[in-house]
């Protein structure tokens, strides 16, 4: 690389007045900023969930092997063939649910109806690697196509809570980096000590009543300790990040609007390229993303596919339960559905894309990148075989170019997200209901 275009990471930041169509990527050659400073580029972990079901017909691959065919619903991605494997029959074994709740432990695994009136959980696997790949200014991007939790949001913290996802660009956008006004900075700085604050009397406060319960009450307050403890020391590590500061960015030159107001398709790319940005100048390195409800909204999208199927106008649950079913590949319903699902693959193509053309420190962005696309049923309210892609990685041990399937229930999603944890390099040895890695996906 031309020694004028290795920016400082100062300059680097003074230049995200350009955003999300990221021409300044240009200007710098396309690099990360581990890239920029002759350093080691850390690993990113990127989980997308495709809500209801799919077309099932168009999503699984006829063949195994090295050799397989390419599924239609996976046509976007054939430029992409080398950087990504379709896993088929994976699922949540012990941790299966059903109805339109999937969201809820897609990357946890947890049965969350084990409590009956109540639905309890634990950690997600993204906030597992989050631990392990700081410190980083945002422990996490938790975006959707709405703000909120339950369905919404696809993370839970160490104590199996939802943690609240994003809908609204700007607020992604603002939150992602630190203010550029020192003002601000020192208002930001003085919140921070505050929240510090109120955790140390909150743990004091606990302690005194831990020691007056019995030994199952006491290991309860330690786990939530121990939450307290994992928020403190993020608490210190943004405030440390923080200090740092930031150059003033150009807010008018960021496009955080969607042209088409109700655009399923616009609302998902804008958030990508938030998602690449982010993990350019290494503000995180974890995100995860719903890529629409399970029963809406109703995007306009939908009646485009619907039209071009000759298929009757439905909202967005109808369209999962009627073109997700065994209802024959010809079914107008059914090619809808198929419309859909290859709009969410061309959406991670574009993403690969976007990282495949940043620089990083040894390959490209995408091969420190381990992407997970995919969803927890095939058919609306039946999750026996997950509809799973992995892409990227390479540079963290990861092999592509391959369709591997397993019979029904004899692997659990859960030694998937076991392998991811492990190449990001993440120190655990067990997730949920995981056994082993697995080897198919690794060099």
């Amino acid at each position: 690389m031309n020694s004028k275009s290795a920016l400082s990471r100062r300059t680097f930041l003074r230049g995200l007045g350009a955003t999300l169509a990221l021409p300044y990527l240009d200007a710098m050659g396309g690099s990360t900023v581990a890239a920029l400073s002759k350093g080691k580029d850390p690993s990113r972990f990127a989980a997308f969930y495709i809500p209801g079901a799919i077309s099932q017909y168009k999503w699984f691959p006829k063949d195994t092997g090295s050799k397989y065919t390419l599924a239609p619903s996976h046509k976007p991605l054939e430029h992409h063939r080398d950087h990504f494997s379709v896993l088929t029959g994976l699922s949540h074994i012990e941790g299966r649910i059903s109805g339109h709740v999937h969201p809820y432990n897609w990357l946890t695994g947890h049965n969350i109806n084990l409590i009956p009136g109540t639905k309890s959980n634990t950690i997600s696997v993204d906030q597992v690697a989050a631990k392990h790949l700081g410190p980083t200014y945002l422990n996490s991007l938790v975006l959707s196509f709405a703000n909120g939790v339950g369905t919404t949001t696809l993370s839970r913290n160490s104590l199996g809570v939802d943690i609240p996802a994003t809908a609204n660009y700007r607020r992604v956008f603002e939150n992602l980096f630190p203010p550029a006004d020192r003002k601000e900075i020192k208002k930001a700085q003085a919140r921070l000590a505050l929240n510090r604050s109120i955790l140390d009397t909150a743990m004091g406060g606990v302690k005194d009543v831990k020691r007056k319960l019995g030994r199952i009450d006491q290991e309860r307050i330690e786990q939530y300790l121990y939450a307290i403890r994992d928020v403190e020391k993020r608490l210190v590590q943004k405030e440390s990040i923080l200090g740092n500061g930031r150059p003033d960015i150009d807010d008018s030159k960021v496009r955080l609007e969607r042209k088409v107001k109700n655009s399923m398709q616009e609302h998902i790319e804008l958030m990508t390229d938030l998602i690449v940005l982010a993990f350019q100048t290494d503000m995180t390195r974890v995100a995860t993303q719903s890529l629409g409800g399970e029963a809406g909204p109703n995007y306009d999208d939908y009646k485009v596919w619907a039209q071009k199927a000759g298929a009757r106008q439905r909202g967005t649950h109808d369209v999962h339960h009627k073109g997700g079913g065994n209802r024959g590949e010809n079914n107008p319903d059914v090619i809808a559905l198929s419309y859909r699902d290859e709009m969410l693959t061309a959406c991670i193509a574009r993403f690969m894309d976007k990282l495949q053309g940043i620089e990083a420190s040894e390959g490209t962005l995408l091969d420190h990148t381990v992407i997970l696309f995919g969803g927890a049923q095939k058919a609306s309210h039946v999750g026996s075989s997950f509809p799973t892609i992995l892409a990227g990685g390479k540079a963290l041990g990861l092999k592509h170019g391959h369709h591997t399937k397993w019979k029904q229930d004899t692997r659990p999603m859960s030694d998937l997200y076991l392998t991811i944890l492990q190449q990001l390099g993440c120190p655990v040895t067990k997730f949920k209901e995981s056994s082993a890695p697995i080897t198919e996906v690794l060099v």
